[in-house]
């Protein structure tokens, strides 16, 4: 019998990727470390689209489907939070907007493949 692996799934591989370039942001930008508040949000997001992936795996395929819903709300968030970023710091975070609608196109063809 073949055991499932969530760390198998190349979506789940690409989130966790994108929560270190997400902590990378925050270490290597002085000013924005400091907005706690928004920092904060960043990372929750992150981590909240490799979790849900994760738990979601887990369980049946339709609820499984359910979580990679909520995980394509996230990556959204992660944009808009982005967006704030570039208008507040001036930081050119557009690579890591684009990485992330990426991933959402991914999440999405994923979940119609079942």
């Amino acid at each position: 019998m073949i055991e499932k692996n969530v760390k198998n799934l190349r979506i789940y591989l690409k989130a966790l990727e994108l929560v270190g370039k997400i902590y990378d942001l925050i270490r290597k930008n002085k000013s924005l470390s400091k907005d706690f508040s928004l920092c904060d949000q960043l990372k929750r997001s992150s981590i909240s689209i490799s979790a849900n992936i994760s738990e979601g795996y887990a369980r049946s395929k339709k609820q499984f489907k359910n979580y990679l819903e909520i995980t394509k709300g996230s990556t959204n968030e992660i944009i808009a939070l982005l967006d704030i970023v570039i208008l507040v710091y001036n930081i050119n975070v557009k690579e890591l907007q684009t990485e992330y609608e990426i991933l959402a196109k991914q999440i999405t063809a994923f979940s119609k493949s079942f």
